[in-house]
C-alpha cells in the first residue's frame, strides 16, 4: 500500500463528525439513558421506542415518496436536493421528541456524570488512534489560526465536550458546533427541547455544510473532512480532502455513504492510497490511527 501523502499544505484545518467517527457508533442511545438514569420512574425507554417507530415510519414513507421504487440520484446536484427534501423529517421527529418529554430535566451535571459513566462503561468509545490523533492536533493550535472544529448533529454540544474531556481530551467547546437541549448553555434544567435557533440549527447534510463554509471563509488552510455517513456527503465532497470511515464490514449508514458515492461516479479509494489532493477527492480510513500515520507530515 502506497503511504504517499497529497501536496496539502500544513497545518492542515481537520473538520470532524462526531457520532460514527470520533465515536464507534451512535451515541444516541447514550443520552437516552442518561435521560432515563435522571428519571426512574418516567417511561423514558417505552416513550424513545415510540419516537423510534414513528421516525423510521416517516423516514421510509417520505424517501419512497422523493425516491420511488429504491431509485436514487446519479447527479451530486440531484442528491443534494434529495437530502434537502429529506430534511422535514428530521424536524419532526425533534417535534415528536420534545412532546415526548424524554429529555426534560437534563442538566450539564446529570450530562457530566452521564457521560462519565458512559465512557467507562464502554457505552460510549472513542475510534482506535483518536485519543493521540486528537492530542496532536490540538498541540498544533495556536492563537490565530483553530486546526480543529467537531461538526455534529448531536443533540447536545455540552454531552459531546463533556465525553472528550472524560476521555483525557481537553477542547475549547467553542470548536464543537452541535445543537444544544434549551437551557444546557445557560447551566438551567433543560425543558427537553433541542433548541434549534437560526444560527445553531444543525439536523441535516445542508446544515453542516453551511458551518463548513462559515469555518473555512476564516481560515486559509485547506480542510480536510472525516464522517462516515449520508448526512456528511456534502462536507466530504466540498472538503480539500473527504475522508470516510469505515468498518470491516460497513455499518448500514457507512454502506448507504458508500453506495451513493459509486451512484455519484465518485471514486473513493484507501487512504494511503491517496497521492494526489490537488482537487477535491475521497477516501476512507478505518480509524484515527490510519489516518494520524497517513498525516504524520501535517500533524
Amino acid at each position: 500500500m502506497s503511504t504517499k501523502r497529497p501536496p496539502l499544505t500544513s497545518p492542515i484545518h481537520w473538520i470532524l463528525d462526531w457520532d460514527g467517527t470520533i465515536t464507534n457508533k451512535d451515541t444516541l442511545d447514550a443520552l437516552v439513558n442518561i435521560a432515563a438514569a435522571t428519571k426512574p420512574t418516567f417511561p423514558t425507554h417505552d416513550r424513545w421506542e415510540s419516537v423510534v417507530e414513528a421516525y423510521m415510519a416517516d423516514y421510509t414513507a417520505t424517501l419512497e415518496k422523493l425516491a420511488p421504487g429504491g431509485v436514487f440520484p446519479t447527479t451530486i446536484a440531484d442528491e443534494k436536493r434529495l437530502l434537502n427534501d429529506m430534511k422535514a423529517v428530521e424536524q419532526r421527529s425533534l417535534d415528536r421528541v420534545f412532546c415526548s418529554q424524554i429529555f426534560e430535566g437534563l442538566t450539564q451535571e446529570t450530562l457530566d456524570e452521564g457521560a462519565r459513566k458512559a465512557l467507562e462503561s464502554g457505552e460510549v468509545a472513542l475510534r482506535p488512534g483518536c485519543v493521540d490523533f486528537l492530542h496532536s492536533v490540538l498541540s498544533q493550535a495556536n492563537s490565530e489560526t483553530d486546526s480543529l472544529h467537531i461538526l455534529s448533529v448531536n443533540w447536545s454540544r455540552y454531552f459531546i465536550s463533556s465525553c472528550l474531556r472524560t476521555a483525557g481530551i481537553d477542547i475549547d467547546s467553542r470548536l464543537v458546533f452541535a445543537n444544544e437541549f434549551t437551557g444546557i448553555a445557560e447551566g438551567t434544567s433543560s425543558i427537553g427541547e433541542i433548541s434549534l435557533t437560526a444560527a445553531s440549527k444543525l439536523i441535516a447534510s445542508e446544515d453542516k455544510l453551511h458551518i463548513l463554509k462559515y469555518l473555512r471563509e476564516r481560515s486559509s488552510a485547506p480542510v480536510v473532512y472525516v464522517g462516515d455517513s449520508w448526512t456528511d456527503i456534502e462536507c466530504l465532497l466540498a472538503a480539500d480532502l473527504g475522508i470516510c470511515i469505515r468498518d470491516e464490514p460497513m455499518g448500514s449508514s457507512q454502506r448507504k455513504l458508500a453506495e451513493a458515492f459509486t451512484r455519484l461516479g465518485v471514486s473513493c479509494p484507501r487512504l494511503g492510497d491517496v497521492t494526489d489532493a490537488s482537487h477535491p477527492q475521497i477516501a476512507w480510513a478505518q480509524d484515527f490511527a490510519a489516518i494520524h500515520a497517513w498525516a504524520g507530515g501535517y500533524v
